[in-house]
């Protein structure tokens, strides 16, 4: 709307806000959350790409390639990890080391490869 790079998170935290007061009184494990925070987070990069799009200037084909098949490989992990880190926390046990430890691995899993994405 505004073509500003500060604009995008707002937007994605108010989707994601919106969709956690739609399951506020709900108590089970939604497994669409994981389908929803890839979506969001797709949509938070084709924002940002919309935003450093200058009609004026033409676009490589092979840096457009490369940036797709990022985004189809960012998209893709996040939906592994995101189903990891919720098929955790659909366990209904009790906490021991080994599931604390599955998780923590998982989401230092995702923060890795996050930041190996975004070089």
């Amino acid at each position: 709307m505004f073509r500003r790079p500060t604009v995008v998170p707002w937007a994605v935290l108010l989707a994601a806000g919106s969709y956690l007061a739609g399951r506020h009184s709900k108590h089970a494990v939604d497994g669409w959350a994981a389908v929803l925070g890839v979506l969001l987070l797709l949509a938070a990069e084709l924002a940002t790409w919309s935003i450093e799009h200058d009609a004026r200037i033409r676009a490589e084909r092979s840096l457009t390639v490369r940036r797709i098949a990022t985004l189809t490989i960012l998209g893709g992990i996040a939906l592994l990890m995101n189903f990891l880190l919720l098929g955790t926390a659909a366990i209904a046990a009790s906490a021991s080391v080994v599931l604390d430890a599955v998780g923590i691995a998982a989401a230092v899993g995702a923060l890795v490869v996050v930041l190996r994405l975004a070089r």
